[in-house]
């Protein structure tokens, strides 16, 4: 057997198991489990909180098109007949502020430079996920707000007597707060 064939092989193992931890403790987080996150206390009322995290909010806007025949008469001189075309509304996201993201609980809260917000997570009607970020609509905010930036934040998550340092995605910021919005319900009860 080759020298470095053993190597590679516990290589392979220490991977594998990686990735069946951190699947296990993210599916222990859709349940409502947050013990699998390092630094959370049970007794505490803090959760997790974010650095750099990008408060945007989604803005209409329409796109001016200028549509029409325009021909070459002579030489400096056109012919132009506009044509009316319908604009659709787009929705775009614009950044409003840059600051810290906080799942405390009793709800989500933030503190950018200019803008605060808090949302109890009685309010909060829906979650959603992007790949970097989630949205959220809740009750107390007219518009749906969304927290992009999860790609900078890294979490510790334990799983045993081991430990790995996880890359926070959208859908592992979504289930966190889910995961803590349940356990604050649980705590009601």
């Amino acid at each position: 057997m080759p020298f470095g064939l053993k190597k590679k092989k516990a290589q392979v193992t220490v991977d594998r198991q990686r990735q069946v931890d951190i699947c296990y403790a993210v599916k222990q987080l859709a349940r409502g489990d947050l013990k699998f996150i390092s630094g959370i206390d049970s007794k505490s009322a803090f959760v997790l909180s974010f650095q750099n995290v990008k408060l945007a909010e989604p803005r209409l806007s329409q796109a001016n098109l200028e549509a029409g025949i325009k021909e070459r008469i002579t030489k400096g001189l056109y012919f132009y007949v506009a044509q009316s075309q319908d604009t659709n509304p787009t929705e775009e996201l614009i950044q409003i502020d840059i600051g810290t993201m906080t799942i405390g609980a009793n709800g989500v809260d933030f503190a950018g430079k200019s803008k605060h917000i808090s949302m109890n997570f009685g309010d909060i009607d829906s979650i959603g996920h992007t790949d970097n970020g989630i949205s959220i609509s809740a009750r107390s905010q007219l518009k749906r707000v969304r927290f992009e930036g999860a790609d900078g934040a890294i979490v510790t998550l334990k799983v045993h007597d081991r430990t790995y340092k996880q890359t926070l995605s959208g859908k592992l910021m979504r289930l966190l707060v889910e995961a803590a919005m349940k356990r604050s319900l649980e705590k009601r009860n």
